[in-house]
């Protein structure tokens, strides 16, 4: 998992299993009429709204827009992409961090390494094989015992094969590196999960790796969430010429059996693998199994150029001989370089929609579909603000949360269109194989007059427009709940990135504080940090963060890029390193071990549908990830279906012929 990043949501980046995605600030009863207007149809702009909706599940999700023309296939050219400053690569080193574990970081590493298992399948939230470096694993000893075969034929640019010790040098390293920290890497769930669950990893054969477990897993999810894990989790890497532990080596043979050394070894890799100024000139770095290799990297502005990497051992091979990623200062930056034809594929906000046109006629396709995993906003079970911990610990008060927030307005209003549903931890597209389609519906539609009746009923004096108390205190049904004193105010704060950064954000969280405050007499108070604030110091896992356990009651940074087995663990179990709000339900986390150890399809389907339930954070619907390529550049359905998902696989695009 991984952030969901900070452009796009307007944008997004997700630890463990997951990465972070993005947004909602202060905005004032203009922006707020804005969206009920849109929202009604009051006043529509057909630059603004989606032309093309394309529901062909062959996609493996719901596609806006017109995908380009795949085109005529070309061997070399150059292809110009964009990219937004603080959403660049911070790592080289596989064995990503929680600090580097963005999306920009996954694709610049995935393109150079090939991983273990890759992903998504253009835009399916599955495993694509063709990209893999080894064949789907085979579970046996009642799934306790995992054999991995790696496809024969893989080298090393330096020629050396990709062998089952690189595999194992991998596992060595990251057993140390978790040891030391568990923020030395960004997909560790805890203990109990990978690699704690796995008892010994040993090579047989030269491409053979046996794993074994400490219990039974479900199949699906250790392959998807433990090895794979939308690119974060294992690679394969150059023991041969990463085994060491200072410039120039000596080499160290004895990692798989002294920790010690393997440690060693990581902290020298780690420290090199952020070291931006060197990426392209580290010896270390040269040597590469993946489709492209470094050119150069701009310690300046992080801009860098791919080039195909020779040894290359998958198809296809790469067709463009450069792959310039370029950096731009704003969205608006990168529209303008869009609309001058200096960029060729490059991504816009909503906001910018009404470009549409005039990129169309300069031979632009523009298209966006939802990524998978969740948008919205963590609940701090821990703000003792007004007694907010006590009050969101009654399911029936997050019951009326999720009935106040009017998902349908926000989509026309906000993302005019450019989005879908999400009513728990799972989205309505892209489409899951692993879960029913009615596990995606919503257990909490719309109602404020529900919302205020449930209120009314548990004893709470509503005002609308005013401030609701709590009326009568106690742990009757009728009464407010456990720890709630009488008078006690409905109200917290909700942060969110600034405006500049994700004003779709601030746009849905301003449109809840509204509904609740009118309809509810709930107080929202909305104020904005940084994306590198809200992930570090409004996150209750973080034990630095603990002066500032009181300052919010939301933080909607973005949200959560889930892997493609739908699991919660790691987010929401109490330990999981993503549990930014505390949330901890016995029951969820009974449901959550249930789903990651039994192959039952209705173990996942079951924890999805208790998360949608008890509304453990704000769900908000799921935005498009909006791309504009130029007619300039080709490539494969998959190659520009995968960029709906803010992955970027390079070596199925091409120049197309003139």
């Amino acid at each position: 998992m991984r952030f969901h990043p900070t452009s796009n949501r307007d944008g997004y980046d997700r630890p463990a299993g997951s990465r972070l995605r993005r947004g909602v600030g202060g905005v004032g009863v203009a922006l707020l009429t804005a969206v009920a207007v849109a929202a009604c149809g009051g006043s529509s702009n057909s630059n603004t709204t989606k032309n093309t909706t394309n529901n062909n599940k062959s996609y493996g999700t719901v596609i806006t827009g017109d995908l380009p023309a795949q085109g005529s296939a070309t061997h070399g050219g150059t292809i110009s992409v964009g990219q937004l400053t603080g959403q660049t690569p911070t790592d080289i080193f596989p064995m990503i961090d929680g600090q580097s574990c963005s999306t920009q970081t996954f694709y610049f590493v995935a393109n150079q390494y090939i991983p273990l298992y890759y992903g998504p399948e253009g835009a399916k939230p599955a495993i694509d094989q063709s990209l893999s470096a080894a064949q789907m694993p085979k579970y046996t000893n009642g799934d306790k015992t995992v054999t991995i075969t790696l496809k024969p034929g893989l080298k090393w640019s330096d020629g050396k094969p990709v062998t089952a010790q690189d595999v194992l040098f991998y596992l060595d390293l990251l057993k140390a590196a978790v040891k030391e920290s568990p923020a030395n890497w960004c997909q560790y769930a805890g203990p109990t999960e990978f690699p704690g669950n796995v008892t010994s990893w040993t090579a047989k054969g030269n491409n053979t790796v046996v794993m074994q477990l400490t219990h039974a897993v479900n199949p699906n999810w250790f392959t998807t969430n433990q090895l794979q894990d939308t690119n974060g989790g294992v690679y394969p890497m150059p023991s041969q010429d990463w085994n060491i532990a200072a410039p120039g080596g000596p080499h160290i043979t004895d990692w798989a059996t002294n920790p010690a050394d393997a440690k060693k070894i990581y902290d020298y890799l780690h420290k090199q693998g952020e070291a931006i100024a060197s990426f392209a000139s580290n010896p270390l770095w040269k040597v590469v199994d993946g489709p492209f290799k470094l050119k150069d990297y701009s310690a300046t502005n992080n801009s860098y150029d791919l080039v195909p990497n020779a040894k290359y051992g998958l198809t296809p091979k790469p067709y463009a001989s450069d792959i310039a990623v370029q950096t731009y200062t704003s969205n608006t930056a990168m529209l303008n370089a869009l609309e001058s034809g200096s960029l060729e594929i490059g991504t816009l906000d909503p906001s910018q929609l009404g470009s549409l046109p005039t990129l169309k006629r300069d031979g632009y396709s523009t298209f966006g579909g939802p990524g998978w995993g969740w948008f919205g906003g963590f609940i701090n079970f821990k703000d003792t603000t007004n007694d907010f911990n006590k009050i969101v610990a009654q399911s029936y008060i997050r019951g009326v949360f999720a009935e106040l927030v009017d998902q349908q307005a926000i989509l026309k209003g906000v993302y005019k269109n450019w989005a879908v549903p999400a009513y728990g931890p799972v989205p309505t597209a892209p489409y899951s194989p692993y879960i029913p389609a009615d596990a995606t519906k919503s257990p909490w539609p719309y109602n404020p007059s529900k919302a205020v009746a449930t209120l009314k009923a548990h004893g709470w004096a509503v005002k609308p427009g005013g401030q609701t108390t709590c009326a009568k205190p106690g742990t009757a049904a009728n009464e407010c709940g456990a720890g709630i004193p009488k008078g006690t105010p409905i109200k917290f704060v909700w942060a969110n990135l600034p405006k500049n950064v994700s004003s779709v954000g601030e746009l849905e969280s301003s449109a809840f504080a509204g509904e609740a405050k009118k309809a509810a007499g709930i107080t929202v108070t909305l104020v904005s940090k940084t994306f590198n604030f809200l992930t570090s110091n409004y996150n209750n896992q973080n034990p630095a963060a603990a002066k500032y356990v009181n300052d919010w009651g939301v933080n909607n940074y973005g949200g959560i890029y889930t892997d493609y087995y739908p699991t919660q663990d790691g987010v929401m179990t109490p330990t999981g390193a993503l549990n930014m709000g505390s949330y901890n339900d016995p029951k969820a986390t009974a449901l959550m071990h249930a789903s990651t150890t039994s192959p039952s399809v209705k173990a996942i389907a079951n924890e999805v549908s208790y998360f949608a339930k008890q509304y453990p954070v704000f769900y908000m619907p799921d935005q498009d990830w909006i791309t504009s390529v130029s007619k300039k550049v080709g490539g494969t359905q998959n190659g520009f279906l995968t960029m709906t998902q803010q992955n970027y696989a390079f070596q199925f695009l091409w120049v197309n012929k003139k």
